[in-house]
């Protein structure tokens, strides 16, 4: 700033000077007026610039309604291994939700609950994911230890932070990308509650929270209300409901708004009802239906989280 001073006081008298000189010339004795410019100063003047006032900015083009569909699966389990080879075969983006807090944890009482003796339920240990099982998809939080957060905690709130905020901590590390969405542990509408939402906005990353109750009217293929309760469509796993939805939205005329397909599930869930084969005939037959976005989760919530609103006001 010094600088700046001294030089422009030594500029101003130059400048001074050089003008005084450049408004009169000799000659015979004579001053010539100072609106007579002389040939040196019309030979090397630049001519003054008339200001114009910049052009008015175009209104954007209004894009035009579109159909959306996005898929997650839950809990980080082994069988994603065999979804994913699925998934890179028709190039099909997709969302999964894991709990950082149960590495390598085996749960036998799924095959119990399901009547399905020797199913297998086994998270991927740390060791596993670190060698890159989901790059190149959507790592999105399903807490630490898969509570139901408001009937494990209540108004808990340090109990609810961690769980979720740990959670993205652990997968920030692990994949290098921040999630801001998850998927609640048991999935109803009794495992969230108004003081969850607002105690996660508040404290965590998380802006979006999907359900595992399908939509009142998942033939309406309507977008959330709010973020942070989000009603997926259908259980993709239920193949014959997923085809028969995917049928009506692929033929749906798309009008005046746009249109998603959300379909969640579990990997276990294919083997329980031995279905991989319709699993990936259910994916291709999706993966070749023209006229449809294919988005992850989170790439989803960046194309409308200015539209939608992650919890009531």
């Amino acid at each position: 700033m010094k600088h700046r001073l001294i030089f422009a006081l030594i500029l101003i008298p130059v400048m001074l000077v050089s003008f005084l000189f450049s408004g009169c010339t000799e000659n015979t004795g004579n001053v010539v007026p100072t609106d007579a410019p002389s040939k040196e100063a019309s030979a090397t003047d630049e001519p003054t610039e008339v200001p114009t006032e910049a052009p008015p900015t175009p209104e954007p083009t209004p894009r035009p309604p579109m159909k959306y569909f996005t898929m997650s699966f839950d809990d980080g389990i082994t069988q994603d291994a065999r979804i994913i080879e699925i998934l890179k075969k028709y190039n099909m983006p997709c969302t999964f939700n894991i709990n950082t807090g149960l590495y390598g944890v085996r749960w036998d009482w799924v095959a119990t609950a399901v009547g399905k003796p020797g199913l297998l339920h086994l998270r991927f240990t740390k060791a596993e994911l670190e060698t890159g099982i989901y790059d190149g998809f959507d790592v999105e939080v399903h807490t630490l230890n898969h509570p139901s957060l408001a009937g494990n905690y209540g108004n808990n709130k340090s109990a609810i932070i961690r769980e979720v905020g740990d959670d993205a901590k652990n997968i920030k590390e692990l994949t290098g990308i921040e999630p801001v969405g998850m998927a609640y542990p048991g999935g109803l509408e009794s495992d969230t509650s108004d003081y969850v939402i607002r105690t996660i906005l508040a404290n965590t990353p998380v802006r979006f929270a999907r359900l595992a109750v399908s939509a009142k009217k998942p033939s309406d293929f309507a977008l959330p209300e709010y973020w942070m309760m989000w009603y997926p469509t259908c259980s993709i796993c239920n193949i014959a409901t997923a085809k028969t939805l995917f049928k009506r939205f692929a033929n749906a005329e798309v009008t005046d708004h746009d249109l998603l397909f959300y379909g969640w599930g579990h990997g276990y869930e294919l083997d329980q009802n031995d279905s991989w084969d319709e699993f990936e005939e259910l994916i291709k037959m999706i993966s070749e239906t023209e006229g449809i976005v294919f988005v992850t989760n989170a790439e989803f919530y960046e194309l409308f989280k200015d539209q939608i609103p992650s919890w009531k006001d």
